[in-house]
């Protein structure tokens, strides 16, 4: 297979997603590679990244970040960016337990980005990731993000069904569920998504 979902990851590979997504995104916004390291060691269920296995290289990554309750309102007030999150202020997941989930990047490589099985592996790694959770018993009460970009607007609203809240401060749309309910309603409806996108692939 050229193209497979990775859950574990090395130095380089974080190279090459910060490279992905200085294409995109403002670079102020973008995470050092050492602070995404340290995300890393403290919790590692928060990367999904696609390697190209021909050439060794991520092509491909979604990154999820675990809030509390005080981080989530913070963010959703523009008080709070991934950025400041650390590796004392991340969390890490603990089964049984419940959580806010900030949605915090979604990028493909600029000269990938007509291969449209990459998305529908990072959107079957997502699904993946989050029944891994489910099966641990952990919840999450809300899931919120940022739209820096049309592109990623459009994922927001089209794959992620979440709701236009307000602007930030730098002039990025802040999106968020209005409730638990909305969440569970979309993880159920996720497959049908990704089995929409994949029919139109064929």
């Amino acid at each position: 297979m050229k193209y497979k979902i990775e859950y574990e990851h090395e130095y380089k590979d974080f190279e090459d997603v910060w490279n992905i997504e200085k294409h995109y995104l403002n670079p102020v916004t973008i995470a050092s590679i050492e602070q995404v390291i340290e995300w890393e060691n403290k919790n590692h269920h928060i990367h999904i990244f696609i390697r190209d296995t021909s050439k060794q290289k991520i092509v491909g990554e979604i990154t999820i970040l675990p809030l509390s309750k005080e981080q989530f309102d913070r963010f959703m007030r523009n008080q709070l960016e991934d950025t400041e999150i650390n590796a004392n202020t991340l969390l890490k997941y603990e089964n049984n337990k419940s959580y806010y989930l900030l949605f915090s990047a979604i990028a493909i490589a600029p000269n990938y980005r007509n291969e449209k099985i990459i998305l529908s592996l990072l959107l079957e790694g997502l699904k993946s990731k989050l029944d891994m959770f489910c099966s641990n018993g952990i919840k999450f009460l809300n899931m919120c993000a940022e739209g820096q970009t049309s592109d990623g607007q459009k994922f927001i609203e089209s794959f992620l069904n979440l709701k236009f809240k307000k602007y930030n401060n730098e002039g990025y749309k802040l999106y968020s569920f209005d409730n638990q309910k909305q969440f569970n309603k979309w993880l159920k409806i996720l497959p049908k998504y990704i089995e929409r996108y994949n029919n139109n692939l064929k």
